[in-house]
């Protein structure tokens, strides 16, 4: 016999106080969850007054913050861990070294950034030969000629070459009216630190950091040049270097400041073609300005971009006036120019450079935020890494690190989840049946991404990705090169083709995160997601339905709820709400407006503070949100329900004296533990996100099921008065 070790009653969760060993589960997995989820239980706070601190009030004393961390979560000690997997993996030998191999490329890339010893060597003199002196020169070296500098080839290599963005910036990006293909975007950029920092009286400091960390690094730059410039005249040209970058720069903040954002940039009407964009945007014959047109045919060279392909503005009247203000700079705007876009680059490459570079721009950095925290030399690659060459990362993972078994499994918890939620829907009260009809359909044909996209297990499907990629395991900065002529070629293979988006993932494989993207009608769910303590195919159901489950049906509502309305079972904009429903989703939704507006996060000490802060919850604003909270654990109940008619019951976890469904809502209150320092906690509160804590309390005192399975009595803080409708 095993002793449950707690009470029954709503004191606890107990049903009986001992059960015979042959309804244990004493398996390691069982062994392994159950130990897990003891860790983190409070069991002196009774279930039915805090169910949050009962599940998770020792989740902070196993889960410390240091100096360097603010927050821990559940899903970021699963984001820390696959980190770590893959950089024993990058350190680790090569086993395919063919030069085509993306194996090796990736190795060699994570092998030249760590290497110190060479970036120490090579100092400045990178930056120099392979960019500065391909640009036209820098007037502070004396490389500069003002009568023979080209502007307009300066600029395209910097944009675009040199993956830079000087004045404004482009994307690719999903068209938002025909979310198959895919539209050249151009919005507004070129500044050092955000706007307001250059434009108000407040802010002298920081314009003060900027133009110190500006001389910290042309005085490197100059020294490592090997050019001989006696200290008057180096001063005097760092000066102007300095106020002429600065004067551009402080000219594009005042300029935003000023304008507002094109509404609507991706309606048709406003769409601007090639041909017709530097007229409208002030370029003109013989008059030094940006010639947009052959900007974009540069760095769009290879996606059949000509005169009529149509152009998105971001801000078409921010782009209007940066371009009228190059025009204007007067009689020194060739020399501001090179000086301007000098400055980009140095402040583009300046991390990648010998630690001097590197600490220079970690004291702007600590002159700005006032937090000396930075991630070091290997996590800095990875996620330089992360941000250019994810795909291969991905494969990596999942190639090492992810059993076939776990995506099975998970494909099993989903689909009695969506056969939950169908249900559920033809059961909705504030639905009517003609919008019933097309949630059921938009469910049904929706696509589901769990794990990873195959042709990462596909060796020459990742070599042909890559095939553009040529990387030097003794030349970091030839790589970066590199990478920007492999994002320049990706960028246009996208742009040329249409979106795939059975092929196409948004997230990395090792992300912990998911969600439901609406213009695809898909879930995500990474690879990286589907590990212990989330989940794992070797746990019991009651404990992957409770964690898993609960956040897939969350995300899934997302798919039909009001935001989800706005996108058919295509992808395509459609509002497919009747306005009956939508009117009584408005009514159900203050329900759960109102039982959230009760409530506060807190209180937050924080500095300048002598007293704790508390920071009302917005119901309004996260009512939408809640909804799908609520229901996900619902419907995942539900799921679980289902699965356990057809499949039999489990074995109990050992040594917790607790049933099977009161398993699973401690796994699903146990994904969403938490410990975060009051400065972290006080801004998250104070932009509308609600704290865990109240978010898994608010969820479950919806609940019927939860309140009758720890015999939780009426109008006690866990069994809420007012039940609400949801979509569970």
């Amino acid at each position: 016999m095993v002793s449950s070790g707690v009470s029954n009653g709503s004191d606890s969760p107990s049903t009986s106080a001992q059960v015979g060993q042959n309804q244990l589960c004493v398996s390691p997995p069982c062994l392994k969850s159950a130990s897990y989820v003891v860790s983190n239980l409070n069991t002196s706070v009774k279930p039915c007054d805090n169910f949050y601190k009962y599940a998770c009030g020792r989740f902070k004393i196993e889960n410390p913050l240091d100096p360097e961390t603010s927050s821990r979560t559940v899903y970021s000690n699963m984001y820390y861990h696959n980190e770590e997997k893959l950089k024993k993996l990058l350190e680790s030998p090569i086993v395919r070294s063919q030069d085509y191999s993306t194996e090796r490329k990736l190795k060699h890339y994570f092998s030249s950034c760590t290497d110190t010893y060479r970036k120490e060597r090579a100092k400045g003199s990178p930056l120099i030969t392979k960019v500065i002196n391909n640009i036209g020169g820098w007037y502070v070296l004396g490389t500069f000629n003002n009568n023979s500098f080209d502007f307009h080839n300066a600029f395209r290599k910097v944009s675009v070459d040199y993956w830079t963005a000087a004045f404004y910036t482009f994307r690719v990006a999903t068209d938002w009216y025909d979310w198959h293909k895919r539209v050249i975007e151009l919005d507004y950029a070129g500044m050092s630190m955000y706007w307001y920092y250059y434009t108000e009286t407040s802010t002298e400091k920081y314009r003060n950091d900027m133009k110190t960390f500006m001389r910290r690094l042309a005085n490197f730059l100059v020294r490592d040049s090997n050019i001989t410039l006696d200290n008057n005249t180096k001063n005097a040209r760092i000066e102007t270097f300095i106020n002429d970058a600065f004067t551009i720069e402080m000219n594009l903040a005042n300029i935003t400041k000023n304008t507002m954002p094109t509404s609507d940039p991706h309606a048709y009407e406003k769409r601007v073609s090639i041909s017709d964009l530097n007229t409208m945007l002030g370029t003109e014959v013989g008059v030094l300005s940006i010639d947009f047109a052959t900007h974009i045919q540069y760095m769009f060279n290879d996606a059949n971009v000509g005169p009529s392909t149509k152009i998105v503005l971001r801000e078409a009247d921010w782009l209007k006036k940066m371009n009228d203000m190059i025009g204007s700079l007067g009689a020194n705007k060739t020399r501001m120019l090179n000086n301007y876009l000098v400055w980009k680059v140095m402040d583009r490459y300046d991390v990648e450079l010998s630690w001097e570079y590197v600490h220079a721009s970690r004291e702007f950095y600590v002159d700005r935020y006032g937090i000396p925290q930075f991630l070091g030399t290997w996590l800095y690659c990875f996620q330089n890494m992360d941000r250019y060459l994810g795909d291969a990362l991905s494969s990596m993972y999942v190639r090492d690190h992810f059993a076939d078994k776990n995506k099975e499994k998970a494909h099993e918890i989903l689909d009695y989840v969506k056969e939950a939620l169908i249900d559920s829907t033809m059961q909705n009260t504030f639905m009517d049946d003609a919008t019933k009809a097309r949630a059921k359909a938009k469910m049904q044909g929706s696509l589901d991404k769990l794990g990873y996209p195959d042709f990462m297990m596909n060796d020459a499907a990742m070599d042909n990705l890559y095939s553009s990629l040529n990387v030097d395991q003794y030349d970091y900065f030839g790589n970066l090169l590199s990478v920007n002529n492999y994002i320049q070629k990706s960028w246009n293979k996208k742009l040329k083709n249409h979106v795939n988006k059975e092929e196409e993932w948004v997230y990395r494989t090792y992300d912990t995160f998911m969600s439901y993207y609406n213009p695809w009608n898909e879930l995500l769910v990474p690879a990286g997601l589907l590990q212990f303590p989330f989940y794992d195919y070797t746990l019991p159901h009651f404990m992957n339905f409770g964690s898993m489950g609960s956040v897939i049906a969350h995300h899934l509502v997302h798919g039909i709820d009001h935001s989800g309305g706005y996108y058919n079972v295509e992808g395509v904009f459609e509002d497919w709400w009747s306005n009956q429903t939508t009117n009584k989703w408005i009514d159900a939704k203050k329900c759960v407006e109102n039982y959230y507006n009760n409530q506060s996060m807190g209180p937050f000490t924080i500095p300048g503070q002598t007293i704790p802060i508390k920071v009302p919850v917005n119901g309004l604003r996260w009512s939408a949100e809640a909804m799908a909270e609520t229901s996900g654990v619902q419907i995942a109940y539900k799921a679980y329900k289902k699965w356990v008619q057809k499949n039999g019951g489990e074995k109990l976890a050992p040594g917790l004296g607790l049933t099977n469904d009161q398993m699973f809502f401690v796994s699903y209150a146990q994904a969403s533990c938490y410990n975060r320092n009051d400065n972290v906690a006080y801004y998250n509160a104070v932009r509308g996100t609600v704290s865990e804590d109240i978010r898994t309390n608010s969820a479950l005192a919806q609940i019927k099921e939860f309140s009758t399975a720890f015999n939780c009595p009426a109008k006690t803080a866990m069994n809420a008065e007012v039940k609400c409708a949801m979509y569970g």
